[in-house]
């Protein structure tokens, strides 16, 4: 009976040890593309995501916003303010893969620049208000 008890806690904690090797969620997704365009003498900015599933991105912001969210956005629009041809007047969109239309994540730009717009399925769902992270 000693035994059966001890096989079964060792492999109740095997199982546990091995539940526990999962990837971990990312803190951030990084752009796989960038795509610009010039509108009026300033630029429009296409931040294209490969690794974020565009048939899903209704799980990208709920109603609250969320910290990979808005750190994904930050990191994209960094990337696109470290580049040439930047000007304060630049707008910054967000997409889940190559599809623009419905695949919308994020805007920076479009509503003054000191807030991200936030979206659900290509639809305005919620913003978060910068505190100064792209100064640094």
């Amino acid at each position: 009976m000693k035994k059966l008890v001890l096989i079964i806690l060792s492999l109740i904690f095997v199982f546990a040890f091995c539940s526990c090797g999962g990837d971990p969620e990312p803190t951030s997704y990084s752009p796989s593309d960038i795509q610009v365009e010039k509108v009026d003498g300033d630029c429009v900015y296409s931040v294209i995501y490969s690794d974020i599933d565009n048939s899903t991105t209704d799980q990208w912001s709920g109603y609250d916003t969320k910290e990979i969210e808005a750190q994904t956005a930050i990191e994209g629009i960094k990337a696109c303010m470290q580049r040439d041809d930047w000007t304060d007047n630049s707008i910054v969109f967000g997409y889940a893969g190559e599809a623009k239309l419905k695949n919308a994540l994020y805007s920076y730009g479009t509503n003054g620049y000191d807030v991200i717009d936030l979206y659900q399925i290509g639809i305005y769902n919620d913003s978060y208000t910068l505190q100064g992270e792209l100064d640094q």
